[in-house]
C-alpha cells in the first residue's frame, strides 16, 4: 500500500513547514506524536490541523479590557487580539492560507474593530503613527489584506462576518477606537 505512506509523507513535509512558519512567530504548534524517523508510516498520527475535517474557520478574539499585552520581539507591543476566544494574552496571530476568518469582540462592555493597517514583514512591522484603517464594515468573503478592510463596530459578544485570508504575508491590524489611545494592535500572519 504505497498511497497511504505518500500520503503520510506528504502530511509529515506540510507539518514540519507550517511547525517552521509558526515558530518564527513566536507562536508554539502542537505536533503529532509517532515514529521522528523521516518515513512515517501509515498510521503514524497527523496533527490535528491535517486531520481531515481539519478546522477550516479561524476564530480571532478582540479584547482589551483584562487583556494582557505581548511583546514580539519582531512586531513590538501588541495587544487587544488573540486566537480563538479564550486567551486573556495578546498575540500576533497566525493563520493557514485559504482559511475563513471571524473575529468576536469577547470584551464586556468595549465597542472595537479589526482593520487592515497595512504589510509588515517577517521581521518588523512599521506602525503608523496614527490609526488609519477603514470604517466601513467589508463584505463578507473580503481577504484580510484588503485596502481598507475592516470588521466595522463589533458590540460587546458580537462577531464579524467570515472572511477570508487572502495571499500570505504579514499583516498590521488595529482597532478604531482603541489604536491611538492604547496602542490596540497586531500583527496577523497568514502562510
Amino acid at each position: 500500500m504505497r498511497f497511504p505512506l505518500v500520503l503520510s509523507i506528504a502530511a509529515a513535509s506540510c507539518a514540519l513547514a507550517f511547525a517552521g512558519c509558526a515558530s518564527q512567530s513566536g507562536s508554539a504548534v502542537p505536533m503529532a506524536s509517532g515514529p521522528t524517523t523521516s518515513m512515517l508510516s501509515h498510521s503514524a498520527t497527523l496533527p490535528s490541523f491535517l486531520a481531515p475535517n481539519a478546522i477550516t474557520l479561524a476564530r480571532i478574539g478582540v479584547r482589551l479590557g483584562g487583556e494582557a499585552p505581548f511583546t514580539s520581539p519582531k512586531y513590538g507591543r501588541v495587544i487587544g487580539y488573540f486566537r480563538n476566544f479564550k486567551s486573556l494574552t495578546s498575540q500576533v496571530v497566525v493563520v493557514p492560507s485559504g482559511t475563513k476568518v471571524v473575529f468576536k469582540n469577547v470584551d464586556a462592555s468595549l465597542p472595537h474593530t479589526a482593520a487592515f493597517l497595512g504589510d509588515a514583514t517577517n521581521n518588523s512591522a512599521p506602525w503608523p503613527a496614527h490609526f488609519n484603517g477603514g470604517t466601513s464594515q467589508s463584505p463578507a468573503g473580503a481577504a484580510l489584506n484588503s485596502s481598507q478592510f475592516t470588521t466595522g463596530t463589533l458590540t460587546p459578544g458580537n462577531k464579524s462576518l467570515v472572511y477570508t485570508t487572502g495571499a500570505p504575508g504579514f499583516y498590521m491590524f488595529g482597532c478604531q477606537f482603541h489604536y491611538d489611545p492604547d496602542g490596540m494592535r497586531t500583527v496577523i500572519i497568514v502562510h
